[in-house]
């Protein structure tokens, strides 16, 4: 389970980022957990900018 760190600062130069949170005491990148879907199942997304149209003509999206 990967935590979840909100660190930083707003400044003229734009969202500063605090890098060191995402650093071990070596110096290294800490390692991260994720998710994958499964390669063999397909999975099926509403296609954005669809929300006035009918109901009849909204398409998906399949992703493989």
């Amino acid at each position: 389970m990967a935590k979840k760190i909100k660190k930083t600062s707003r400044s003229a130069y734009g969202t500063q980022v605090d890098h060191s949170q995402f650093l071990n005491s070596d110096g290294y990148a800490q390692s991260v957990e994720i998710q994958a879907s499964n390669p063999q199942e397909t999975q099926v997304d509403q296609v954005g900018g669809q929300r006035r149209m009918l109901p009849e003509k909204k398409r998906s999206a399949k992703w493989y």
